[in-house]
């Protein structure tokens, strides 16, 4: 073909067709206004599913626990259908007997902000929504962190061995490879409140970001929102001693639990990390 018809109908050559081709103006290519981020999530083996690139920051942003890649149990801990209730210390005993680890409050809080951001997904949801209601009314989950509380004063611990514990404990070595991190904190001004509220003291800002480990504590209250439930910090006021962390929801509220006593039982998920995988010193699971 030699020639050709422009769209007045005349005739001109094929090279003239191709220069007139040349300057029209070219298509751009749009980009979503709100594009999803990287997944982050794969779906592993069995019951789990594993997250890449986890970090759990303190109130200055230094990294104290991080995975490249984590697998995390689909389910909780069940006998049959029920849950199987354990302290904390029998929890971590548990999962290490398993070949697994029970994360901290900061891990466990840096995976329900992963699941939350891949909710759109229907078997990420179903772990997702375990933390609000497992099956038997609530989301409590028990958490691999207590928290000393003296008199204005304290001291959050993550991965605490058996020495830590003054009562509900053992001698089963719990945490050994793990590596402990402390965070003192002043107590001064506490109380039981909303995280939003929390957030607005200098002080309790910093004991809440070194107990979740997120850069912005603030995507909690999203997913409280997201349960339909309002996110709320509960502290032990006017008294001291030793308490456990627990984390999820109960009646109205989505609760990040720092004043439970060591004799407290509840559910629990065990977590691995990926063999071979980096993990931060100090951080759960690292040996």
């Amino acid at each position: 073909m030699n020639s050709l018809k422009d769209y007045q109908g005349n005739v001109i050559s094929a090279a003239e067709a191709m220069a007139l081709i040349e300057r029209l103006p070219s298509l751009k290519k749009t980009e979503p206004k709100n594009p999803e981020p990287p997944s982050r999530i794969s779906f592993s083996e069995g019951d789990f599913l594993t997250l890449e690139d986890l970090s759990c920051v303190d109130a200055e942003g230094n990294i104290f626990e991080s995975y490249d890649r984590l697998d995390v149990r689909k389910d909780i801990f069940r006998s049959g259908n029920a849950q199987v209730d354990r302290t904390l210390y029998a929890h971590a005993v548990h999962c290490e007997e398993m070949g697994l680890f029970l994360p901290s409050f900061a891990l466990t809080c840096n995976i329900v902000a992963r699941l939350y951001e891949r909710r759109a997904d229907a078997e990420i949801k179903r772990v997702l929504q375990q933390y609000k209601n497992k099956g038997n009314g609530d989301g409590w989950h028990a958490q691999n962190t207590i928290v000393r509380w003296v008199d204005n004063a304290g001291e959050i611990l993550h991965y605490p061995s058996d020495g830590d514990f003054p009562s509900h404990g053992g001698r089963e070595q719990v945490n050994k490879n793990a590596g402990k991190t402390s965070f003192p904190f002043s107590r001064q001004g506490f109380n039981n409140t909303s995280l939003e509220q929390a957030l607005t003291l200098p002080n309790y800002k910093t004991f809440v970001q070194n107990l979740t480990g997120l850069e912005d504590p603030r995507i909690l209250v999203k997913i409280g929102e997201y349960f339909s439930k309002p996110t709320q910090i509960w502290v032990p006021t006017n008294w001291n001693g030793t308490t456990s962390a627990w984390f999820g929801c109960f009646d109205s509220d989505f609760n990040l639990d720092a004043n439970f006593n060591l004799s407290f039982a509840s559910s629990a998920r065990g977590v691995r990390r990926r063999s071979g995988e980096r993990s931060e010193p100090g951080a759960g699971g690292a040996k």
